[in-house]
């Protein structure tokens, strides 16, 4: 916040009134760091009036909007609104959080549209859309007040209409679900989905709920529904669709944030429009503006990025900061950056003391509290430090003020990795993260399952059956010969999924049968002999001495206070996990496993850093080059501000240089380094080595494997892996393994959408300007060096307005190392390259790859590829490409059809049991196993399994459940009617789930089963 006496003096100078009379617009020259926010706000002071400010595209939105929220006078007198584009995803449909930030301002400004100052951020391609019009918005809003009158029939119908969708149970944004008198909905806008309990025709309650725990969040008294999408049926007929300008009141003033930026980011849009075959719901940038001028109560202001010749005196009243530390494109060096900021702070104590206000802003509270920490002079009484980010400093004269941003400081500018909260940071419910394992209620008819003493079998579907006069429901499995089992769903924890061994195709059983009894019993040999093995290797573990970490220094919390984002629960739990083994006196080896983009380079982050802290060396062992430079980079950003020397050792390094970073490895003073298989080499020799991480363990050979074996028998191991490990095998392998897992993703990580399609030039060139309309870049994959040329030509033709680069293993390494990074700087929009990419690269911008010759490809490199985006606040497009004609062979189809299916967040997991689940298990079991896991079906050999170790361990011994509950005098069919008795009706006792409560037969299934496999009342 920014004091508002300081914004109205500049007001009544800069625009006093009548600031909207009519007059020619007003054009600025470029203005330093965040000046211009302070300037839209000294406008919606001094006119009185509303004001839009536009920019040409999403990312420059985000930053202004951020700098306007940070700047906001603190009387709180003009709100902030913020309307971003329509993205609408490759296969149709919308971002329904797009959308719904788009309701949001829509309905502010229905509220606003009689008058009153505040101010709106835009995009240009925000302003080329077109929306619903007001009174239709308003028209398909439903307001629900707690206690009043409100039929449930016909709030459900008014929601249908609104475009709500009506499932089973509410999971995401745009969903409804009715049971009884209970109607879920989540709106697009809201933090988490609504419950409305209903008494008849009155809303009793209104809460916010938990879609996982399905526990109340907050209690409302009142809550209102817009649409549940953004429907503008453009040129069907007069007034069914309306612009921006619509919204309006009629006097407002409207500044163009570089409007030659803004008109070339409009013809690229407009491009993408045409290439589309035009749109209904879109104007072109000229239709737009020739609206907005039909409106005589507009004024028009500029924010040019060239110099003015007539700049307005507002303009000369600001200045850069003096003395600011300049963001450089490689990590700065400590010391100068520390000579940097002692200037700027002897600049800004000099101001403070000559009677200026001086505001200092932080990006999160740790990075506050490390300043305030380290400054060793306390900041004079005229000195405010607040917590808010800011894309830059500046001065202003005339106000006596000067303003100093975190990036000023520290000279590093953060990127807007992480999706954009408007609002700032809230709590959310999170997203569905996929099927983390597949069960029961995955099934289909046909697939394979497994009883507990019956044996594999086939899944026929969920029947009704009449038994002793009785109807109820059963799933039905079919053996050998015919022969049918009808299992009561009360006994469905019986059942699981059947997951075996690739592309061995498993024999059913046959019911009564000898050979499942004696597959059950060799398993259950097999499993007790690993089951020993795995507590006497955990157990001459415990033997050995190591060197115990001591606890967190001050450095390691200013350290982790500095990252920029939340962590995700299961990150916090990782690294309190691997905190504790490196503090413990035996050596640690921890796997840590967890899907592309889910924060397992933070946890290794974190350990170097303590490892660093108590005076030991760590060296990080990845598999390729381009992984190495990636984690050098990131290691050498994130350590910048502290004594930490990190080096590299691959083949980017001259023999020179390799050999200084070995002497210094040998000496003490590298503190960290970063490599390939060279750190295995014979010979290389640490002075103090503490900590090994080890990137993707299952890409080294044999022989690299054994040199690793002998580190884990000296020092502490830490093995990343992006292989799913299923939650069934983990919790099996619980005590004598340790394994962590990452399986909640980041709060604003979103699904990447994937296409399977007919390679064409339409396609490729549709994906790459859409990709470029936002700003982003694109990996286009060919992984055939003999012909990449010719790809490369026929790219260029295709879209001669991306800048496009190369990279492929047969590139020298500076040549390839200098590609990289000019990709990841932004100076390329398209990287041609082969499967170099496929470990670990994190590039933010990059959030669309087309893969050439999908079909060529098994399903584990296709989900390695395509999580090399995503990894940011977009949504990401991953194109998987097929020849342009001729057959695919079946197993292409089957790949590529999993893929699809499986493009949920964490879907890692689910793909693990189609296709990858016993190479996993194979890592950690021994192919020995794969036999017994192909007899007995996955989830029972995993169940037998933690029941051996619990009975080795001598703990209690998870029960194998099997509950015979006969209720003969209750109705087992959900759909009973009442039954008439001497003229009166009487309803038997059903125990059964009924129909109209639990409609889909998956979701009556998976509650049975729980219900079934509680063991006492605080799980039931």
């Amino acid at each position: 916040m920014i004091p508002a006496a300081t914004v109205a003096a500049l007001a009544a100078r800069w625009f006093p009134p009548p600031s909207l009379a009519p007059r020619p617009p007003w054009t600025f020259p470029p203005l330093p760091g965040a000046a211009d926010a302070l300037l839209v706000w000294a406008l919606c002071r001094g006119a009185g009036c509303p004001v839009v400010l536009v920019t040409d595209g999403r990312g420059a939105l985000e930053t202004r909007h951020q700098d306007l929220a940070t700047l906001a006078p603190d009387d709180g007198a003009a709100p902030l609104l913020y309307f971003p584009a329509r993205e609408t995803a490759a296969a149709g449909g919308a971002d329904p959080d797009l959308t719904g930030e788009r309701l949001n301002a829509l309905l502010a400004l229905s509220g606003r549209r009689g008058g009153g100052p505040f101010v709106l951020a835009t995009c240009v391609q925000a302003l080329m859309q077109l929306t619903l019009p007001p009174e239709r918005l308003a028209a398909e809003t439903v307001a629900l007040t707690s206690g009043a009158a409100a039929a449930p029939d016909e709030v459900a119908r008014r929601l249908h209409a609104a475009g709500y969708r009506f499932e089973a149970e509410v999971a995401e944004p745009g969903q409804a679900a009715r049971r009884g008198g209970l109607l879920d909905v989540w709106p697009l806008p809201a933090s988490w989905p609504l419950r409305i309990e209903f008494c008849g025709d009155t809303v009793d309650t209104l809460r916010e709920f938990d879609p996982e725990s399905q526990r109340s969040v907050a209690r409302l008294a009142r809550a209102v529904l817009p649409p549940a999408r953004e429907a503008a049926a453009g040129g069907a007929e007069p007034g069914s669709a309306a612009t921006l300008w619509d919204y309006l009141p009629p006097d407002f003033a409207v500044v163009w944030a570089d409007p030659q930026s803004v008109q070339e980011h409009a013809a690229l849009q407009e491009e993408l429009i045409a290439e589309a075959g035009g749109a209904a719901d879109a104007l072109t940038l000229a239709e737009a503006q020739a609206a907005l001028r039909r409106r005589p109560g507009v004024w028009e202001l500029r924010l040019s990025a060239a110099e003015a010749a007539d700049a307005p005196a507002a303009a000369r009243e600001f200045a850069a900061l003096p003395a600011a530390a300049e963001p450089a494109r490689e990590a700065l060096q400590p010391d100068g950056l520390e000579t940097a900021r002692r200037r700027l702070l002897a600049e800004l104590r000099r101001r403070a003391q000559a009677g200026e206000t001086v505001l200092l802003y932080f990006d999160t509270p740790g990075a506050l509290e490390r300043f305030r920490e380290g400054e060793p002079d306390a900041p004079p009484a005229a000195w405010r430090l607040q917590v808010g980010p800011l894309s830059g400093g500046f001065v202003c004269d005339g106000a006596r003020l000067a303003v100093a941003a975190e990036a000023d400081l520290y000279g590093q500018r953060k990127r807007l990795d992480r999706r954009y909260e408007p609002a700032g940071e809230r709590p959310r419910a999170a997203r569905p993260a996929g099927l983390r394992v597949a069960d029961l209620t995955d099934l289909e008819p046909g697939d394979l399952v497994v009883h507990v003493e019956h044996g594999i079998g086939r899944y026929r579907g969920l029947f009704e059956i009449e038994c002793d006069g009785r109807r109820q429901e059963v799933l039905t499995i079919e053996y050998a010969e015919g022969a049918r089992l009808h299992v009561p769903v009360a006994h469905a924890h019986l059942l699981s999924r059947y997951v075996g061994l690739g592309r061995r195709q498993a024999s059913l059983h046959r019911l009564g049968g000898k050979r499942w009894q004696r597959d059950k019993a060799a398993a259950e040999r097999a499993i007790a002999d690993l089951a020993a093995s795995l507590l006497e290797t955990q157990a001459q573990r415990r033997l050995l001495d190591g060197v115990a970490c001591g606890p967190d220094t001050p450095w390691q919390r200013e350290f982790e206070a500095a990252f920029p984002y939340r962590e995700t629960p299961d990150q916090s739990r990782v690294i309190a996990e691997v905190k504790r083994d490196m503090e413990a006196p035996r050596p640690m080896d921890r796997l840590v496993c967890g899907d592309a983009g889910y924060g397992k380079t933070e946890v290794a982050l974190r350990s170097a850093f303590k490892a660093v802290m108590d005076g030991r060396q760590v060296a990080v062992l990845v598999p390729t080059t381009v992984l190495a430079q990636q984690h050098y980079q990131t290691f050498r950003e994130r350590l910048a501000a502290y004594p930490v020397r990190v080096e590299m050792l691959s083949r980017f390094r001259s023999r020179g240089e390799r050999a200084a970073v070995l002497r210094g490895l040998a000496e003490g003073v590298v503190d960290i380094v970063i490599g390939t298989h060279a750190l295995l080499q014979p010979g290389l020799r640490f002075r103090n080595l503490g900590l090994v991480v080890v990137d993707e363990e299952q890409r080294f050979g044999v022989d690299h494997k054994e040199r690793l074996k002998e580190w884990r028998r000296l020092v502490d191991v830490l093995t990343l892996t992006a292989t799913p490990i299923p939650r069934t095998l983990y919790m099996s392998l619980t005590g004598i393994r340790d394994l962590s897992l990452l399986q909640s993703p980041p709060r604003e990580r979103l699904a990447i959408e994937t296409i399977v399609a007919r390679a064409s030039d339409a396609i490729i060139r549709e994906a790459i300007l859409r990709e470029l309309s936002r700003e982003g870049q694109v990996f286009y994959l060919h992984n055939r060096v003999m012909t990449i040329d010719a790809v490369r030509a026929r790219l260029g033709r295709l879209a001669p307005e991306a800048r496009l680069g190369v990279a492929h293993g047969q590139m020298s390494s500076a040549e390839l190392a200098a590609t990289m990074r000019a990709f990841a700087a932004g100076a390329f929009d398209v990287l041609l390259c082969t499967t170099i990419i496929e470990s670990g690269v994190d590039i933010p911008r990059a959030n669309t790859i087309l893969i050439d010759r999908a079909d060529r490809f098994g399903i584990a490199d296709l989900y390695q590829l395509r999580g090399r985006v995503g990894r940011s606040n977009r949504q990401a497009y991953a194109y998987l490409l097929l020849p342009p004609q001729g057959p695919l062979d079946a197993e292409a189809r089957q790949r590529l059809g999993a893929l699809q299916k499986y493009s949920s967040l964490s879907a890692g997991f689910s793909l693990a049991l189609r296709d990858l689940e016993i190479r996993g298990a194979g890592n950690l079991l021994g192919a020995e196993q794969s036999g017994h896991i192909a007899a007995v079906g996955f989830g029972l050999y995993c169940q037998l399994l933690r029941r051996t170790v619990a009975r080795l361990q001598g703990g209690p011994v998870p029960p194998l459940i099997d509950v015979d509950l006969r209720l003969d005098f209750l109705d087992m069919n959900p759909e009973a009617e009442p039954v008439s008795t001497e003229g009166r009706r009487m309803s038997i006792p059903s125990a059964a789930l009924p129909h109209n409560y639990v409609p889909e037969p998956q979701h009556r299934i998976e509650i049975y089963r729980k219900l079934a496999q509680a063991t006492d009342k605080a799980v039931l």
